[in-house]
């Protein structure tokens, strides 16, 4: 499902289909101006005179007066409020830095208009939060050593302000200590807040699913609290695949205020001594040494992930162990399909709802179906050869990072993980340009790619030391097991679906 990019172009010329409104849908304020609800635009026609622009050396020029129609995308509406003596407009508009502004529109109004103007304001914001919710109550935890360290200033100078115009109820705190995330989700009241918000990178986030895993009404709490990404690290996945960015926090900032609450399977990662949440990958071999065998060098921002990958590629690193996949789709054009067919379904206002009635039935965090790592394989599973493996990467959404596709067949709720495996015996050159391949949206139909959908897998290390990365958190170098679960967790999107800049 491609996305839509409405923050493209939120402001520009109104077109002529934008003409077929109700008549109920335009309101005439301050006598010569005029605004109309279109299908995707609050459209501003101002027919007061403007001052000729001044010319050389600042003349007048010669260029008749005009009149100014524009559109603003209703996506983009922040706000609309009748005060004492006028109607006030606040909608976020782009800015050079891909940012995006707080900005205003603001007419006086008369007494006797203000019955009129109240109904189209109610009117103007049901359509700008047609399937999210107005003026949230968000609880954001500000990690101010995350990434460059500039989670705080990032937060102030673009988040606060553009929840504050959304009307946002917002409880900010900043975390002191490693791990401090996993106890306030733990003891979060749900009924309190729509949404936690973390301004951080993809690290904080997993202390948080995995605080609300660790409450006895798990599963509840997961499905009540929705979860959102503030870029503010130096790996931002989670941005990326809710919003689109992975550097722009008000743009992150306005996906949040008109965030569309969205299914999102997770998968539980369990060792002989512990289970974890984990809402992004798993990866050993090439990309867990990429991942966290780069961690001294986090000031490199995402450049550090490419950087890592081609010294360990070049080395030719091989990283040997056991492998069994509970595979469920193997085929790539049935995968295809399956994509296709999910791209296609309409929105369903009734779905959130009910998963949440079913969770409240069952509160508790899911029972492992597959047991774990100490467990006979089952026999349907598949025995992978693994004395070669370079590469292991299981994966619950299409985008790792900037330009990192690696799993274009992911779909946030389709009850699968996309995992990837590469043997060392591949060429280097053949490697490298199938790397290439990512950015673009060619990885996937590449004929030595093994690629496939499923619903567990068990990996066993031969060597005794070594790095497995869990969301970009390193766990102990030993067997795991990971099993998927689906629709367990609530994030916010754009429009219902996870931002997929290709598919397969």
């Amino acid at each position: 499902m491609a996305s839509s990019d409405k923050l493209a172009s939120p402001i520009s010329s109104a077109g002529p289909s934008e003409a077929l409104l109700d008549h109920d849908s335009t309101l005439r304020v301050a006598k010569s101006v005029s605004l109309s609800l279109g299908t995707d635009s609050l459209l501003v026609a101002d027919e007061r005179p403007h001052k000729p622009d001044r010319g050389c050396c600042g003349l007048l020029s010669s260029k008749a007066e005009t009149n100014t129609k524009n559109a603003i995308s209703l996506y983009n509406v922040l706000d609309a409020q009748v005060n004492t003596s006028d109607l006030l407009i606040t909608y976020a508009a782009p800015s050079k830095n891909e940012e995006v502004t707080v900005t205003s529109l603001q007419y006086a109004i008369g007494d006797e208009e203000r019955t009129t103007v109240e109904k189209w304001v109610n009117a103007l914001l049901e359509r700008a939060y047609e399937n999210s919710l107005h003026k949230k109550r968000l609880k954001v935890l500000i990690n101010p050593f995350g990434g460059q360290g500039k989670a705080v200033s990032l937060y102030e100078k673009y988040a606060a302000r553009v929840f504050a115009a959304a009307q946002c109820k917002v409880d900010v705190q900043t975390t002191e200590y490693r791990g401090q995330g996993t106890e306030i989700a733990e003891q979060i009241d749900i009924n309190a807040y729509d949404a936690i918000i973390c301004c951080s990178g993809d690290g904080l986030m997993f202390e948080v699913l995995n605080g609300l895993g660790k409450r006895p009404d798990a599963r509840l709490a997961l499905a009540k609290l929705a979860v959102g990404l503030l870029p503010g690290g130096s790996g931002n996945a989670l941005t990326l695949n809710e919003f689109g960015t992975t550097t722009n926090v008000s743009v992150a900032a306005l996906g949040i205020v008109k965030g569309v609450r969205t299914p999102l399977d997770l998968m539980s990662v369990s060792q002989k001594d512990s289970r974890v949440l984990s809402f992004l990958s798993q990866s050993f071999g090439i990309m867990a040494d990429t991942d966290i065998g780069t961690d001294n060098i986090r000031w490199m921002g995402d450049k550090r992930f490419v950087y890592g990958y081609l010294v360990r590629l070049i080395s030719n690193a091989t990283f040997p162990c056991d492998i069994a996949i509970k595979v469920d789709v193997s085929d790539k054009k049935e995968m295809k399909e399956r994509y296709a067919k999910l791209a296609s379904r309409e929105w369903d206002p009734s779905a959130d709802q009910r998963r949440i009635e079913e969770a409240e039935l069952s509160p508790a965090l899911p029972e492992l179906k597959y047991g774990g790592v100490s467990d006979e394989i089952p026999a349907d599973w598949t025995v992978v050869p693994g004395e070669n493996i370079s590469t292991f990467f299981a994966g619950n959404m299409p985008s790792m990072g900037k330009d990192n596709q690696f799993f274009p067949a992911a779909w946030a709720d389709d009850g699968f993980m996309d995992i990837i495996t590469m043997d060392s015996t591949i060429p280097r050159l053949r490697t490298l340009k199938m790397m290439d391949l990512v950015p673009k949206g060619e990885f996937f139909d590449r004929e030595d790619l093994n690629y496939v959908k499923a619903s567990a897998y068990r990996l066993v290390p031969h060597q005794k030391e070594g790095y497995i990365s869990i969301d970009g958190e390193e766990v102990p170098f030993e067997a795991f097991q990971t099993e998927i679960h689906q629709a367990l967790a609530t994030i916010l999107t754009k429009t219902g679906a996870v931002e997929v800049p290709f598919g397969p």
